[in-house]
């Protein structure tokens, strides 16, 4: 099944709607890395006392960054230096690249379920309904990988198989946006149960949930809405525009996660007693809102 409109016999590697859509896209992954060590160090900075789970996580993201951002560096070397006379539209660093975005997004979206799973009261239909999505994407990237890796040594490389799998990378993309979309939902959905549910909360307290909330939705919307853009702009461009989409995707999944661990507050007077009558919830990491626990405070939630 072809669903792509790119024409390989009007592939040119070395244009402004390929290549150079490629370096300017690097350009901006480098940018918001920038921004994720920058997070890390607030974070380990603030957080010294978390648990140890939670800052290997933290340090796993940090390295998978890291390595995403030198192999986006690499296919551009490639093309630009190696093999300036003859450039290809795939490579064993692009693929890994591809690979790296793969596993950061299991992990962020792992990660997000597993507050799913916190702040549901442990509803398991309502958490496998988010891993179903995520685990298809994780499968259909990891396929798409490993047909990119066997694809480098082929003359021409990279654009049949986009051609040829263009079905697959696009429900791969859809998936993965509709996981963002559920997990978003869930977030919110109980997040405002959790308010209306509250009885004689602190304004305080009001006040973090409405910030939950909205971080919920903008990380979520952004996300889904970066992974729609790729999608349309496979199927409408005839070019790597999407592909230097889909590099950024990996940056903003983990800075999604590295900003919600750095949103918690250290202000001392923002600590708070929840009302006894709240329901049990238990969410990310150390965040705990309980009717059956007499005191709560502000820096356990996120």
């Amino acid at each position: 099944m072809v669903l792509t409109t790119i024409d390989p016999s009007k592939f040119v590697i070395q244009s402004d709607g390929i290549l150079g859509a490629v370096e300017v896209s690097i350009f901006i992954g480098l940018v918001l890395y920038g921004i994720s060590v920058s997070q890390v160090y607030t974070y380990f900075r603030l957080w010294k006392d978390d648990r140890p789970a939670l800052k290997l996580l933290v340090m796993i993201i940090l390295i998978l960054e890291t390595a995403h951002s030198f192999t986006a560096g690499m296919v551009v070397y490639y093309d630009t230096v190696t093999r300036f006379q003859a450039p290809k539209a795939n490579s064993y660093p692009l693929s890994t690249n591809a690979l790296l975005e793969t596993l950061i997004n299991l992990i962020v979206e792992c990660f997000f379920s597993y507050r799913i799973y916190r702040l549901s009261l442990k509803n398991i239909p309502i958490v496998l309904s988010c891993l179903i999505f995520v685990l298809l994407r994780f499968i259909s990237g990891t396929y798409l990988v490993i047909e990119g890796y066997l694809d480098v040594p082929n003359e021409p490389n990279g654009i049949s198989l986009a051609v040829h799998y263009s079905w697959l990378i696009t429900s791969c993309l859809a998936v993965g946006g509709m996981a963002d979309v559920l997990i978003a939902f869930f977030m919110i959905y109980y997040l405002l149960n959790l308010k209306s549910s509250s009885v004689d909360v602190r304004k305080s307290t009001i006040n973090l949930i409405n910030r939950l909330t909205l971080w919920s939705l903008q990380t979520g919307l952004i996300t889904s809405v970066t992974s729609v853009a790729v999608i349309i702009c496979f199927q409408a461009m005839k070019n790597m525009v999407w592909f230097g989409l889909y590099m950024i995707l990996a940056k903003l999944y983990s800075n999604s996660l590295l900003v919600s661990l750095n949103a918690r507050s250290r202000k001392p007077e923002q600590s708070h007693v929840f009302s006894k009558t709240l329901t049990a919830i238990e969410f990310t990491h150390r965040e705990l809102v309980s009717i059956n626990f007499p005191a709560i405070t502000d820096d356990d939630c996120v």
